[in-house]
């Protein structure tokens, strides 16, 4: 009970979810008027609540997304029913011994929820009685699914950052013992051990990582942490929906900093490992081989500027390999960031583009006879759709789902697992995708199934395999339906005549919903995205600015000796940053090219991780594809020109007299 007074048996009134009443601005003590079954009556509205079997739910079978505050949920004692005699229960609660609420439950908790209904069965000698578990009710399986996506993500992306530091830990490390190898040096020479200098940078790495760990959570917790909380809170009807610093953070500090911490003391060492002397001289020109393509005929008609650049990426290959992973990560977040707007414009135009092209939907009320709804039809053209709860049981593994049932009609659309249109078997039976890879069935496989509420099981074959990115379940014709000894009772119309301005107060109708409703429902899981993006986008920057500067720092006190030798022989300043710019091109295509499969692994997982009642294929366009290259050459690109500026700096009495 959020606001109000506690319910109690017997007690008069209404108590109802508190989203509606906030956006409805309802409060305690109003009237409000109810219908059911045809009855009208009022009531005292005594309270508001949040109820866990309401913490998501949908007000028909033709809504995707919810859309809290527009319809809700309410409670009222049975004495308060118009017709009391008439009143029936159709459904009961039971907590059994033996199971814990806290949690998911586990495959011995699911044996005791089986033979409870199976003993409920037998007591009450019906088989029309289902009994579910909590793991199948929508509330409770939307919510879970939820939260374990979030857990994944909270290994996936943490994963990929945590390369991303040790990425830019390296080169940083790097640059800074090759720029401090004299200091290096002098140290040694002065007595200092080995240990006590690899101490001296590791606690360097240490702090900063420590204190970069500390305002990364820190940032994340007043920041993105706020931004999720309230998108779920949109999304989800839970009380007091506050972010939380879990344990799990100080493990994640800990490992970073250990992780940071290591990496640098192995960046430091190659530094240490020559005798003082030799650390106080600066670096001597290292003695490599020609390689395979310098001895080919090939070699002699490249121009200069590819042939040192060939000998450089080939005699600095660690250098090399981590500009590429540097872009590679850089085009990796990029790509992902694009794709999943990609996948959920996809998923919209999916929808109600190609499997459903009706521009309205018109909800019938539950009970409706099928006389009724068929004038509805006839009326406006449409084809009717009768949707239903169905349970499956295959090898002993029972699972829920849903039934479509279609009349004759060109609204509803069907489409294979490689989504091309599909002509269903008006004599079959066909089983969604996602559906049938949860069960482990495949076309032509036998499977059980009765309808919620019938006590008769079928046992038929898959004749087909078709893909819905929401209603996982069964489909079958009219004709087939009517075939297995049921009566068809259509619960939608589909239709593209406007029905929602004379069927708004119609008592046979539950509503009227247009396409650009159904597909504005999708917003807020958009919002989401949209949080994402900016979070995968700006990632993507870091990265790349801070590993591509570190290299390039590190690649020209490298390479300064080259640099002041090619100046000596008459290279412009001009001439010299676009043979760099070219190297640079080079690493940048080759990071790009993995990066971007990269991406779509990223994209594919996170998807993956959707509850099972949703099928959400991760979609790619040109466009992204385009972008993410823009974005990562135009990144990379302006870092080396930024970089390059200092090639009209070098010294070349002093690069070039160093090795005196």
């Amino acid at each position: 009970i959020v606001d109000g007074e506690p319910y109690t048996p017997g007690e008069s009134g209404v108590w109802i979810d508190f989203m509606f009443c906030r956006e409805q601005k309802l409060g305690i003590g109003d009237s409000i008027k109810l219908k059911a079954d045809g009855k009208e009556f009022d009531e005292i509205i005594k309270g508001t609540f949040y109820h866990p079997e309401y913490v998501y739910f949908l007000p028909d079978a033709a809504a995707v997304m919810p859309a809290y505050g527009e319809y809700g949920a309410c409670f009222i004692d049975s004495s308060e029913y118009p017709a009391h005699d008439e009143l029936y229960y159709n459904l009961i609660t039971a907590d059994l011994e033996g199971v814990d609420n806290t949690g998911g439950l586990s495959d011995e908790e699911k044996g005791i929820c089986q033979k409870a209904g199976e003993m409920i069965s037998d007591v009450l000698d019906s088989e029309e009685i289902v009994t579910t578990n909590k793991n199948e009710n929508l509330s409770y399986q939307t919510f879970h699914a939820e939260i374990e996506q979030h857990a994944s993500m909270t290994y996936l992306f943490p994963i990929v950052f945590l390369l991303i530091a040790i990425l830019g830990i390296i080169t940083t490390m790097t640059r800074m013992t090759s720029r401090q190898r004299v200091q290096i040096g002098t140290l040694k020479a002065l007595g200092l051990s080995k240990r006590t200098i690899t101490m001296h940078y590791a606690s360097y790495s240490f702090f900063l990582s420590l204190t970069g760990s500390i305002a990364g959570a820190l940032l994340g917790y007043y920041t993105i942490a706020e931004l999720i909380i309230k998108m779920e809170a949109d999304a989800y009807l839970v009380p007091d929906m506050t972010k939380a610093f879990s344990v799990r953070a100080f493990g994640g500090i800990a490992v970073s900093v250990a992780v940071s911490t290591l990496v640098s003391f192995m960046s430091c060492r190659k530094q240490l490992a020559p005798a003082p002397a030799e650390t106080l001289r600066p670096a001597s020109p290292k003695n490599l081989k020609h390689s395979a393509i310098e001895k080919s005929r090939l070699w002699l008609k490249l121009d200069f500027a590819t042939q040192w650049n060939i000998r450089d990426i080939m005699r600095n290959k660690v250098r090399s390999a981590m500009g590429v992973v540097g872009v590679l990560g850089c085009s990796m977040l990029l790509f992902g960031a694009f794709a999943c707007l990609d996948t959920m414009n996809f998923i919209t135009s999916w929808m109600y583009g190609e499997l459903n092209t009706s521009r309205y939907q018109i909800i019938m009320k539950q009970g409706t006879p099928y006389a009724v709804t068929e004038e509805y039809a006839k009326k406006y053209r449409g084809q009717m759709i009768e949707n239903a709860g169905v349970e499956f049981e295959v090898n002993g593994v029972k699972k829920s789902g849903t039934l479509t049932v279609y009349d004759v009609g060109n609204y509803m659309h069907f489409e294979d697992k490689n989504l091309n249109q599909m002509k269903m078997d008006d004599n079959g039976i066909a089983m969604t995708y996602k559906m049938s890879r949860t069960l482990g069935l495949a076309q032509g496989d036998m499977f059980r199934w009765h309808m919620v509420g019938d006590d008769k099981w079928h046992i038929n074959r898959i004749s087909a395999v078709y893909r819905h990115p929401t209603a996982q379940g069964i489909a079958m014709s009219r004709e087939m339906f009517e075939r297995l000894e049921f009566d068809f009772v259509p619960d939608t119309v589909y239709t593209n005549r406007n029905a929602k301005a004379d069927l708004n107060d119609d008592d046979n109708v539950t509503g009227v919903q247009n396409k650009d409703e159904m597909m504005d429902a999708f917003d807020s899981m958009k919002e989401m995205m949209y949080t994402m993006v900016y979070i995968l986008v700006m990632a993507a920057a870091v990265l790349g600015i801070v590993v591509l500067y570190n290299l390039g720092v590190l690649s020209l006190v490298e390479k300064n000796r080259e640099i002041a030798t090619l100046k000596v022989l008459g290279f412009t300043t001009r001439k010299i940053r676009g043979i760099l710019q070219m190297q640079n091109i080079w690493l940048t295509a080759l990071g790009i090219l993995l990066g971007i499969p990269a991406g779509m692994g990223l994209v594919n997982a996170l998807f993956a991780s959707m509850p099972e009642s949703m099928d959400y294929i991760a979609t790619y366009s040109v466009p992204s594809v385009v972008y993410t290259v823009a974005g990562t050459f135009t990144l990379s690109i302006a870092v080396n020109r930024l970089l390059s500026g200092k090639v009209k700096t070098v010294d070349m009495v002093d690069a070039l007299k160093g090795q005196e």
